[in-house]
Protein backbone atom coordinates (compact mmCIF):
# COMPACT_ATOMS: atom_id res chain seq x y z
CA UNK A 1 0.00 0.00 0.00
CA UNK A 2 1.53 3.29 -0.51
CA UNK A 3 1.82 5.70 2.19
CA UNK A 4 -0.21 9.01 1.82
CA UNK A 5 2.81 11.73 2.51
CA UNK A 6 1.33 14.65 5.28
CA UNK A 7 2.18 17.12 1.92
CA UNK A 8 -0.91 15.65 0.10
CA UNK A 9 -2.98 15.95 3.40
CA UNK A 10 -1.89 19.01 3.68
CA UNK A 11 -2.80 20.32 -0.01
CA UNK A 12 -6.03 18.31 0.31
CA UNK A 13 -6.93 21.08 2.86
CA UNK A 14 -5.28 23.91 1.46
CA UNK A 15 -7.39 23.08 -2.02
CA UNK A 16 -10.75 22.72 0.10
CA UNK A 17 -12.80 25.22 -1.36
CA UNK A 18 -14.15 26.92 2.32
CA UNK A 19 -12.56 29.61 4.35
CA UNK A 20 -9.88 28.97 6.23
CA UNK A 21 -8.70 30.06 9.75
CA UNK A 22 -5.76 28.91 12.15
CA UNK A 23 -8.51 27.11 14.10
CA UNK A 24 -9.72 25.05 10.81
CA UNK A 25 -6.31 24.14 10.24
CA UNK A 26 -5.33 22.55 13.37
CA UNK A 27 -8.78 20.57 13.71
CA UNK A 28 -8.07 19.16 10.66
CA UNK A 29 -4.83 17.30 11.62
CA UNK A 30 -6.27 16.44 14.89
CA UNK A 31 -3.38 14.79 16.70
CA UNK A 32 -0.98 16.53 14.92
CA UNK A 33 -1.90 19.99 15.76
CA UNK A 34 0.84 20.69 17.93
CA UNK A 35 3.38 19.72 15.42
CA UNK A 36 1.27 21.00 12.86
CA UNK A 37 1.49 24.75 14.66
CA UNK A 38 5.00 24.57 15.58
CA UNK A 39 5.56 23.98 12.03
CA UNK A 40 3.17 26.64 10.47
CA UNK A 41 3.94 29.38 12.51
CA UNK A 42 7.53 28.61 12.96
CA UNK A 43 7.94 28.61 9.21
CA UNK A 44 7.04 32.09 8.80
CA UNK A 45 10.92 33.50 10.54
CA UNK A 46 12.71 30.07 8.83
CA UNK A 47 12.54 32.35 5.71
CA UNK A 48 14.97 34.54 4.41
CA UNK A 49 13.24 37.50 4.50
CA UNK A 50 12.21 40.41 6.60
CA UNK A 51 9.13 39.28 9.46
CA UNK A 52 9.47 41.70 11.90
CA UNK A 53 6.09 42.36 14.13
CA UNK A 54 3.96 39.72 13.04
CA UNK A 55 6.76 36.91 14.16
CA UNK A 56 7.39 38.86 17.42
CA UNK A 57 4.11 39.73 18.55
CA UNK A 58 1.35 36.83 17.16
CA UNK A 59 3.46 33.48 15.66
CA UNK A 60 6.15 33.41 18.51
CA UNK A 61 4.61 33.95 21.80
CA UNK A 62 1.37 31.25 20.24
CA UNK A 63 4.28 28.92 19.91
CA UNK A 64 5.23 29.57 23.54
CA UNK A 65 1.90 29.02 24.60
CA UNK A 66 1.78 25.60 22.89
CA UNK A 67 5.04 24.32 23.49
CA UNK A 68 5.14 24.86 27.22
CA UNK A 69 1.63 22.81 27.26
CA UNK A 70 3.74 20.07 24.99
CA UNK A 71 6.46 19.71 27.98
CA UNK A 72 3.71 19.55 30.31
CA UNK A 73 1.83 16.46 28.83
CA UNK A 74 -1.21 18.13 27.84
CA UNK A 75 -3.22 16.02 24.78
CA UNK A 76 -4.72 19.05 23.42
CA UNK A 77 -3.52 22.32 23.58
CA UNK A 78 -5.05 25.79 24.13
CA UNK A 79 -4.78 29.12 22.14
CA UNK A 80 -6.63 31.94 22.60
CA UNK A 81 -9.67 32.58 20.96
CA UNK A 82 -8.54 35.27 18.43
CA UNK A 83 -5.42 33.36 17.30
CA UNK A 84 -7.62 30.37 16.52
CA UNK A 85 -10.38 32.86 14.54
CA UNK A 86 -7.66 34.74 12.65
CA UNK A 87 -8.44 34.19 8.97
CA UNK A 88 -5.35 33.01 7.04
CA UNK A 89 -4.94 35.25 4.73
CA UNK A 90 -5.01 35.21 0.55
CA UNK A 91 -1.65 35.86 0.09
CA UNK A 92 -0.40 33.22 2.79
CA UNK A 93 -2.73 30.31 1.60
CA UNK A 94 -1.83 31.09 -2.03
CA UNK A 95 2.20 32.12 -1.86
CA UNK A 96 3.62 31.08 1.61
CA UNK A 97 1.57 27.67 1.90
CA UNK A 98 1.98 26.16 -1.32
CA UNK A 99 6.02 27.45 -0.72
CA UNK A 100 5.64 25.32 1.91
CA UNK A 101 4.05 22.36 0.80
CA UNK A 102 6.62 22.63 -1.92
CA UNK A 103 9.88 22.05 0.89
CA UNK A 104 8.17 19.47 2.69
CA UNK A 105 7.78 17.16 0.19
CA UNK A 106 11.48 18.00 -0.64
CA UNK A 107 12.25 16.81 3.06
CA UNK A 108 9.62 13.77 2.50
CA UNK A 109 11.84 12.53 -0.16
CA UNK A 110 14.70 11.51 2.34
CA UNK A 111 12.23 10.91 5.05
CA UNK A 112 9.98 7.95 6.86
CA UNK A 113 9.07 6.70 9.78
CA UNK A 114 11.96 5.49 11.80
CA UNK A 115 11.75 4.28 15.93
CA UNK A 116 7.81 5.66 16.19
CA UNK A 117 7.27 4.47 19.04
CA UNK A 118 9.75 7.01 20.62
CA UNK A 119 7.33 10.36 19.42
CA UNK A 120 4.43 8.32 21.47
CA UNK A 121 6.67 8.40 24.67
CA UNK A 122 5.51 11.64 26.98
CA UNK A 123 9.11 12.20 28.29
CA UNK A 124 10.42 12.49 24.62
CA UNK A 125 7.56 14.93 23.78
CA UNK A 126 8.50 16.83 26.48
CA UNK A 127 12.01 17.25 25.44
CA UNK A 128 10.93 17.98 22.10
CA UNK A 129 8.53 20.60 23.44
CA UNK A 130 11.52 21.77 25.40
CA UNK A 131 13.67 22.10 21.98
CA UNK A 132 10.98 24.38 20.07
CA UNK A 133 10.21 26.37 23.06
CA UNK A 134 14.04 27.60 23.04
CA UNK A 135 14.08 27.69 19.52
CA UNK A 136 11.22 29.89 19.31
CA UNK A 137 12.67 32.12 22.18
CA UNK A 138 16.00 32.58 20.50
CA UNK A 139 14.16 33.68 17.73
CA UNK A 140 12.53 35.97 19.66
CA UNK A 141 15.79 37.66 21.25
CA UNK A 142 17.32 38.06 17.84
CA UNK A 143 17.25 41.52 16.20
CA UNK A 144 13.68 41.76 14.16
CA UNK A 145 15.01 42.40 10.34
CA UNK A 146 18.42 40.70 10.08
CA UNK A 147 18.22 37.71 9.25
CA UNK A 148 19.69 35.99 12.21
CA UNK A 149 16.29 34.00 13.40
CA UNK A 150 15.91 32.06 10.04
CA UNK A 151 18.56 29.18 11.08
CA UNK A 152 17.19 28.23 14.64
CA UNK A 153 13.44 28.49 13.06
CA UNK A 154 14.46 26.03 10.19
CA UNK A 155 15.46 23.61 12.74
CA UNK A 156 12.00 23.87 14.60
CA UNK A 157 10.66 23.51 11.56
CA UNK A 158 12.34 20.05 10.66
CA UNK A 159 11.86 18.85 14.48
CA UNK A 160 7.62 19.68 13.10
CA UNK A 161 8.18 17.65 10.45
CA UNK A 162 9.63 15.21 12.49
CA UNK A 163 7.28 14.52 14.65
CA UNK A 164 4.77 14.47 12.46
CA UNK A 165 6.08 11.88 10.15
CA UNK A 166 7.90 10.38 12.81
CA UNK A 167 11.31 10.59 11.95
CA UNK A 168 13.71 10.10 14.52
CA UNK A 169 16.93 10.70 11.79
CA UNK A 170 15.00 14.15 10.69
CA UNK A 171 14.61 14.82 14.51
CA UNK A 172 18.45 14.99 15.05
CA UNK A 173 18.45 16.78 11.58
CA UNK A 174 16.35 19.55 13.18
CA UNK A 175 18.14 19.33 16.59
CA UNK A 176 21.22 19.66 14.60
CA UNK A 177 20.03 22.61 12.54
CA UNK A 178 18.46 24.48 15.59
CA UNK A 179 21.95 24.09 17.49
CA UNK A 180 23.63 25.36 14.93
CA UNK A 181 21.88 28.38 14.50
CA UNK A 182 21.78 29.29 18.76
CA UNK A 183 25.58 29.20 17.71
CA UNK A 184 25.03 31.86 15.03
CA UNK A 185 23.56 34.08 16.96
CA UNK A 186 25.71 33.62 20.14
CA UNK A 187 28.86 34.41 17.88
CA UNK A 188 26.86 37.50 16.66
CA UNK A 189 26.32 38.43 19.88
CA UNK A 190 29.91 38.29 21.34
CA UNK A 191 30.91 40.24 18.34
CA UNK A 192 28.62 43.18 18.84
CA UNK A 193 29.62 42.73 22.74
CA UNK A 194 33.35 43.10 21.92
CA UNK A 195 32.91 45.90 19.37
CA UNK A 196 31.38 47.99 21.67
CA UNK A 197 34.31 47.18 24.22
CA UNK A 198 36.82 48.53 22.29
CA UNK A 199 34.79 51.47 21.59
CA UNK A 200 34.66 52.46 24.91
Amino acid sequence: MTRQHFSDKFELWLNANQKKNIGDLLKFFGSKSFAILFLVFMFVPSLPIPTGGITHFVLLPAVWIVSLQMIFGRKTFWLPKSILIRPLGTGFLKKALPFMIRRIKTLEKISRPRNKAVFHNQIFKSFAGICVLILAIVCFISPPFSGLDTVPAMGAVIIALSIIVEDSVLFGLGFIVGSIGIGIIAAAAHIVVTFFKALF
